[in-house]
């Protein structure tokens, strides 16, 4: 059974990173070009509420006996099939995992304007996720 407080502090967490992500992103993308530190502060703020999603989705997984999964995008199609999330929806959060990987692990050059644009499309993507995650939980608690 699903552990609900903690999965409800987690989203918690969660929607205060997202608040935060909205407040320091600025609405041109060029202030990100021009700002080390304003690229870094929505960086570590993108890669933040992935990271807290994920840990969510593993929790869900883990008290439902689903797991383990075996990659970090693994978890939100875990979720798809087992009706928690639609695939498609699923798909746009895994996506979000590949940004995510590339802050953390520094792989390239991060650019500041498709970190704008993929920061943008989290926000409602993160916050539509902790509304159907915590729907599902309360279901099954």
């Amino acid at each position: 059974m699903v552990r609900i407080a903690l999965v409800r502090d987690k989203l918690r967490r969660l929607r205060e990173t997202l608040a935060a992500l909205v407040n320091c992103l600025p609405a041109d993308p060029a202030t990100l070009a021009a700002s080390r530190d304003a690229l870094d502060l929505v960086s570590f703020r993108v890669y933040l509420a992935m990271q807290e999603a994920i840990d969510v989705c593993s929790h869900v997984i883990a008290d439902e006996g689903w797991g383990p999964a075996p990659s970090l995008r693994d978890h939100f199609t875990i979720l798809a099939e087992k009706g928690v999330l639609d695939a498609t929806f699923a798909r746009d959060l895994a996506a979000g995992v590949k940004i995510r990987n590339l802050i953390g692990h520094a792989y390239v050059d991060l650019d500041p304007v498709r970190l704008h644009a993929a920061a943008r499309e989290l926000i409602p993507l993160l916050e539509t996720f902790a509304q159907r995650i915590l729907a599902f939980c309360e279901d099954a608690s």
